[in-house]
């Protein structure tokens, strides 16, 4: 979660430099972005990852072979296009019915489903999240497991704990406020 979390700090930070010029804070003190990272680990609770896609325990494609391989990474990719699109709108007309805030708006985005997502951007965030769970999902768990217990327990409570915090403090201030906190930002 700690590591998805960062992933997605940088990968909004991206996308904002690329279309907007700007980096900044996404609205939160620490350079995470909890949703996330509990959103990368129910997409693995709920699919696994693209090479043994799965609907929670089941997987879906138990036929080896190429042809099935391929299936399941276009099968899995499509699912979280799907995912985002859905969950980007479910997120903003959220926030914005509750409180009155838009957290983004993809309103000058070409092909916008609404202004909370977009075909680009789910395809671009889709294939951000594909490529984590195909190609690093693993490698970093097992370099998690070399960590050994007590120093990945020390790791997960306190920054896990800092970024759970961060978040929930992001949430109350837009309540409260009725606007989002921007504690820095750098445009060019």
């Amino acid at each position: 979660m700690i590591a998805f979390s960062f992933f997605g700090f940088i990968g909004e930070n991206i996308a904002r430099m690329v279309t907007k010029h700007i980096f900044d804070c996404r609205h939160q003190l620490l350079p995470f972005l909890f949703a996330y990272g509990i959103a990368l680990l129910a997409i693995h609770i709920l699919l696994g990852t693209p090479g043994e896609m799965r609907i929670f325990s089941k997987r879906i494609f138990t036929k080896e072979g190429l042809k099935y391989k391929i299936l399941s990474h276009v099968t899995y990719f499509a699912t979280l296009f799907a995912f985002i699109l859905v969950g980007e709108i479910a997120v903003g007309e959220f926030y914005e019915v509750c409180t009155g805030v838009v957290l983004w708006d993809y309103s000058d985005v070409p092909l916008h489903i609404t202004k909370y997502t977009s075909v680009i951007s789910g395809l671009l965030y889709g294939g951000g999240v594909y490529l984590i769970m195909a190609f690093a999902f693993k490698p970093m768990m097992r370099l998690i497991q070399k960590m050994g217990r007590k120093a990945a327990t020390i790791v997960d409570c306190t920054l896990g704990v800092a970024i759970v915090a961060d978040f929930i403090l992001m949430v109350i201030i837009v309540f409260v406020t009725g606007s989002a906190p921007v504690y820095w930002s750098i445009s060019f």
